[in-house]
């Protein structure tokens, strides 16, 4: 378990630490706009890219599985079939940016300095979608086969690249927002012909052929797999689309409270998706070694899985609360300098040290659901949700204003947990 999850973490981590920095940097820029700016144009991608997540999720599952099963001819397949999809989507998003720039920012309400920056960054950084997408497939298929160090490595090459690129074009060429968007993409490029690359000699060594040769091509357009991935893609998608549509609404409803409240929520959210990414690591371990036992058809290690997994993400999660407990103060100074934001995210620190220990069960029942590819399950759950999160939000928002918008955050994590465990009996019956 820790083989994977620890390299996970750490390749998690670092991906919630790129958004610490660009806050730091766009946080001690004049006035709150920039920081606001990043947290609207980040959602923006953040919407594009988390709904189509399921290229990750779905890769893991699948690879897993046909590794447990010694399908070893179908796993270069399953790589060959998710990128292909990917560049299609990266490519249908690079066509559609200027329509869907106008619908977000349409809903958002910010104020038109804020709204000019996160547009500025927004058209810059989708030009690196079809790349992006073609990591989330790499990172779910090297994870699948056990190789997390390998994902690991890729990841921390793109993120400290993004972090060096951002440093040169913000404080070495002068730039601002759009510095920080061309460093991201620059990144992300690098990243994804890398992975390509790393992914082609992995396939040579374990099958004996590259990634692109005929032996790997050949029942590439098979129709009965093309079906099952994208019945399960389907349901990871409207599972994911559901998910995306209540973190943006967090964000929207947050702009709509004037700018000091976004950019104060924008350091906030970046701390906790700091524990997000962390907890996923978990999650990720769970999604590969349910996957192995669900391929082999054994119900006891399935069992042994979950409780190795969710016992030391459930201590994490405590270990994440203490942190935040004792420095989170001292975070939010460091990330901006600004007197006014510091002391209104003050104010709501204390969500981000309880939701760890929130949150901790829906990642990790959604690792386990993942892994067995039970996305019909996750997408129920997702539904249930969101329609909680949304009620949620109707009866304490008006009430509690920001700390309602917490609160119907915190209430939604919870219930993700609670809907997934109603099902995770079913998925036992191997």
């Amino acid at each position: 378990m820790w083989q994977i999850a620890l390299p996970a973490i750490i390749t998690n981590i670092s991906i919630p630490l790129l958004g610490l920095v660009d806050s730091f940097m766009m946080g001690h820029m004049p006035g709150p706009m920039y920081l606001g700016a990043i947290a609207l144009g980040a959602m923006i991608i953040s919407i594009l890219y988390n709904s189509v997540n399921f290229l990750r999720m779905a890769t893991i599952g699948l690879t897993a599985q046909a590794s447990g099963a010694n399908k070893t001819d179908l796993i270069p397949k399953i790589y060959l079939r998710a990128s292909l999809i990917a560049v299609l989507i990266g490519l249908g998003f690079i066509i559609l940016q200027i329509p869907v720039a106008q619908m977000v920012f349409s809903l958002t309400g910010a104020e038109p300095a804020v709204e000019a920056l996160a547009r500025e960054y927004f058209l810059i950084r989708i030009w690196g979608a079809p790349f992006a997408l073609m990591n989330f497939v790499a990172m779910g298929w090297l994870l699948g086969l056990h190789k997390a160090k390998i994902a690991l490595w890729i990841q921390l090459f793109m993120n400290v690249s993004n972090i060096l690129l951002n440093i040169f074009f913000v404080y070495g060429l002068g730039m601002d927002i759009d510095g920080v968007a061309l460093g991201t993409v620059l990144s992300e490029v690098m990243a994804g012909l890398l992975a390509f690359w790393i992914i082609s000699k992995q396939c040579k060594k374990l099958f004996g052929y590259k990634v692109w040769r005929a032996e790997a091509r050949r029942g590439l357009f098979n129709r009965k797999e093309f079906i099952k991935l994208f019945i399960l893609n389907r349901d990871i998608f409207i599972r994911t689309a559901c998910l995306t549509i209540s973190l943006s609404a967090f964000t929207i409803l947050g702009a709509g409270m004037g700018t000091m409240i976004l950019a104060a929520n924008a350091i906030l959210m970046n701390l906790q998706m700091v524990t997000s990414y962390g907890l996923d690591g978990f999650a990720q371990a769970a999604e590969v070694l349910v996957g192995k036992e669900v391929g082999r058809k054994s119900r006891k290690g399935l069992h042994k899985a979950v409780m190795t997994s969710g016992k030391w993400a459930l201590a994490t999660s405590v270990f994440f609360s203490l942190i935040y407990l004792i420095f989170g103060d001292i975070f939010i100074n460091i990330l901006t300098n600004i007197p006014d934001i510091r002391s209104t995210a003050g104010d709501y620190l204390i969500w981000v040290i309880i939701l760890p220990v929130i949150s901790i069960w829906c990642f990790h029942f959604d690792g386990i659901f993942i892994g067995a590819t039970a996305a019909k399950y996750m997408r129920n759950s997702m539904v249930i949700s969101t329609v909680i999160y949304i009620a949620s939000l109707v009866i304490f928002l008006p009430i509690w204003q920001n700390h309602g918008l917490w609160l119907s955050y915190s209430i939604f994590m919870a219930a993700r947990a609670i809907t997934l465990a109603r099902e995770y009996p079913k998925i036992t019956r191997l």
